[in-house]
Formats: C-alpha cells, structure tokens, sequence
C-alpha cells in the first residue's frame, strides 16, 4: 500500500516550474552583472560565491529542522517562494548590492527544496518503488532544466539585449512567475506523507542506480540532494572517515573549485571576449546539459564495468584539455559562426564529463564510507562540493579580473591536474565495512 495513500504522483510535477526557472536563469544571473548592472567578472565572482555561501549550511540547516520536526511540505513551499520571490528581485535591482541581497535570498531560502523534497519523495512510496519513482522525479528536474535553457535561449533570441537590460529582467520575472506557480501546485497537491524516514535508513548503494540528472550550475544549489551532515559532536569527528575518503574529499575540493573557477567566468567571456549573444551563451549551456542528460544512465554502465577511478581520472583528464580548448579556438581563422559551433561541441563534451565524474564520485564515495557512518560521509562529500564552490567562483572572478581569462582556463586545468594526481595516489577503490572501534564503543 502507498504510503499516506499518495498514488497519484502528480504532486512532484510541481517541482517542474521551479526547475524550468532554474535552467532559464543559470546563465542568466552571471550575464545581468555584465551586461544589465555594468559589473565586472570579478563581481560575478562575489554574486556565485554568495549564493553558495548562503545554500550550503541552509542546505544542512533545513534538511536538519525538516528531519526534526518531522514536517516536509512547509520546508518546500518556503523554497518555492525564496525563490520566486528572490528571482523577481533580482530583476528589478537596479545595483550590484541590490542584487546581491538577492541572490542571497535565494541561497538561502531556494536551498530548502533539494534535501526535503528528495525525502519527500521515497516517503511517499513503498521501498520497491523508489528506483521508478525517485527516477521520475529525477527526471522531471532534468526536463525542466533543459526546458528552462531552451526558454532562455528563444526568449533572448526574441528579445535581443542590444545594450538594454529589459528583456533579461522581463526573463527573470517570468522565471519568478514559474516558481509562484510550483507553490501554487505545491500548495494544491502535496500532503504530508504519514510516515517519516531518517535518512540513515536509506542505502546509497540502492540508490545509486537511479539517473539523477543533476545540471552543472554556477552555484551550489542540487536539485536533489538525499544526504546532508547532522551537525553533531560525535557525527563530525574525523574517525568517523577513512583516510582514503578524506583524500577523496581532497580531490573533490580540487575538482571543483578548478570547475567553478572555470564556469563563473565563463559567461562574461563568451559575451565580452568571443562577441556571443546570451541566446548563444544560452545554447553553450543547453548543449552541456543536453549531453549530460543523454549520458547519465550510460554512465552508470561504465562504472560499474570499468569502475569508479578509471572512470573519473577520464573525466578530469577529458576537462583539463577541454577548458583551455574554449579559449584555443577563438584563435582559429573562423567565422563567430563556427567558433559559435566549435564551442557548443566543446561544452556538450564537459557536460558528458560531468555525467561521469558525478555518477562515479558517488560511487566511489559510497564504497568508501564506514557502513554506520554513510549517510554522514554522503552528507560530507555534498558539503565539501559546496565549499568548493565558494572558493573556486570567487578565485575565479578574480583571476580573471586581473590576470585574464586565458590564464584562468589553464589555472582550473591546473586545479585538475592536481587532483588528478591525488586521485591516482588514493585507493579510492577500497572498501570499510565497520566502523572503527573507536566510534564502535561509543554508538
């Protein structure tokens, strides 16, 4: 029997207009500071670092509240409307503090969805149901997402900037007008499901099967993320980790703060260096993500053949050379055109990349964790990301501020070298089953 009697799982579809305003507006928030307030790359920088710095703990402090209060649909109808409400801000600043501030917000607030909403969804269903029904929510992120950056695309095409700032503000507007219609359809079809999960209960291994489509962002704002750390003395002691594990979130930090370095400028150099539109800058995206969608249940496939390291060390090495490429073939004798082209192939190989490295990295880091410590090391390696994601945006706005782009594609080839070397030195492939006695003793 269906848990709280939820057999119709038309509720989670209103997860649909807020995933289509994320993807219409991934790109759309680095491009306004250039090309709406007049900022700097090194301020598009600060804007991605700020949301991260907001969503991260908020990621952990909501999944904790929810988990303890034992309520769901409050968390999520509060991150719809954080993020309605901060998207609608965002287009009427009229200043870069303006802007921050709401940017912020949405951190904050829109961090709520991904960690209660994820739970949300197995408690709904029976056990032998959540591979499908955790696929289809998945799913529904990832059209969403597409849909948004095709959205972006038309709706820049349409209404070309050509130095006003009105159609990328009537854009977040609409993308705002979206995430009021998810807590329309939130407040119409979700109940709180009757019985909780804790999120010790829930077997990564299971679940790691399941295509989770998650979009590469400019931020660290997951749309579904299942695990987060318990902020607790005995939970954040470093023997709850293997050593192996603790290289691997090493290389994880690497990883992607040399990505986000690369990503947060990476808008401002196709519009301001290259001479792209933002439909076209739009399109770089929608490729990559594209490519990503199509490759995640391949995938799986590989690493379960080839495993997890060989699998990763091919994406990283595949995106050391692909992130100096972008600014290589702006030097080629070619039209914008085919530049223009050129640079869509590029982006559509990182976002199969990143279909790798994600699906890999949670199965590296599954094996690794201690059995009764999983969840926390999931939770961890989520947070480590994150961190990452602050530290990489705003090193790369300023690298490439004072130093230029050119020199920050080779720094963020260079952060993935290192940790690919790290990678290689790491038994990554190793398994702990118990935890140590140490901690043994003490649960």
């Amino acid at each position: 029997m269906v848990k709280d009697g939820l057999k119709d799982d038309r509720w989670y579809y209103s997860f649909l207009p807020y995933n289509i305003s994320g993807g219409s507006t991934n790109a759309l928030i680095p491009l306004f500071i250039t090309e709406g307030l007049k900022g700097t790359v090194a301020q598009v920088g600060i804007v991605s670092a700020a949301t991260s710095l907001a969503s991260v703990p908020a990621g952990i402090l909501w999944g904790n509240l929810s988990d303890t209060s034992k309520r769901r649909v409050p968390f999520v109808l509060a991150g719809f409307l954080g993020v309605a409400f901060s998207l609608i801000l965002m287009g009427l600043s009229q200043s870069i503090s303006e802007y921050y501030i709401a940017n912020f917000i949405f951190g904050f607030l829109g961090a709520a969805i991904a960690p209660v909403g994820t739970v949300m969804v197995l408690e709904c269903f029976r056990k032998d149901e959540w591979p499908k029904r955790l696929g289809d929510f998945s799913k529904v992120g990832g059209i969403g997402w597409v849909i948004g950056l095709l959205l972006g695309t038309l709706w820049l095409m349409a209404f070309p900037s050509g130095g006003d700032a009105t159609p990328m503000r009537a854009l977040f507007i609409l993308a705002g007008a979206l995430g009021f219609l998810s807590v329309f359809l939130g407040w119409c079809y979700m109940k709180e499901p009757l019985e909780k999960l804790s999120r010790q209960q829930l077997p990564p291994m299971e679940l790691l099967k399941i295509p989770s489509y998650l979009m590469e962002k400019l931020r660290f704002m997951p749309q579904r993320l299942l695990y987060v750390v318990e902020m607790s003395q005995k939970n954040l002691r470093l023997r709850n980790f293997p050593s192996n594990l603790k290289r691997y979130f090493a290389v994880v930090f690497l990883t992607f703060t040399g990505f986000l370095c690369f990503y947060v400028a990476l808008p401002t150099y196709l519009t301001r260096q290259v001479g792209m539109s933002g439909a076209e800058v739009f399109a770089v995206y929608l490729a990559s993500s594209f490519i990503s969608a199509l490759m995640y249940s391949r995938a799986g496939k590989l690493v379960e053949r080839y495993g997890g390291r060989k699998i990763q060390a091919l994406a990283f090495g595949l995106r050391a050379l692909i992130f100096p490429s972008f600014f290589l073939v702006t030097l080629l004798p070619l039209h914008l055109s085919g530049v223009f082209v050129l640079i869509c192939a590029l982006s559509g190989l990182a976002g199969m990349c990143w279909a790798l490295l994600a699906v890999a990295g949670d199965s590296l880091v599954a094996r690794m964790s201690y059995r009764s410590f999983r969840s926390q090391s999931m939770g961890m390696y989520s947070s480590v990301r994150g961190i990452s994601t602050i530290i990489g945006s705003l090193f790369g706005g300023l690298v490439a501020q004072y130093f230029g782009y050119e020199a920050l594609f080779l720094l963020s080839s260079l952060f993935i070298i290192c940790a690919l070397l790290l990678l290689f030195s790491t038994n990554v492939e190793g398994t702990a089953d118990d935890i140590p006695s140490e901690a043994a003793s003490e649960q």
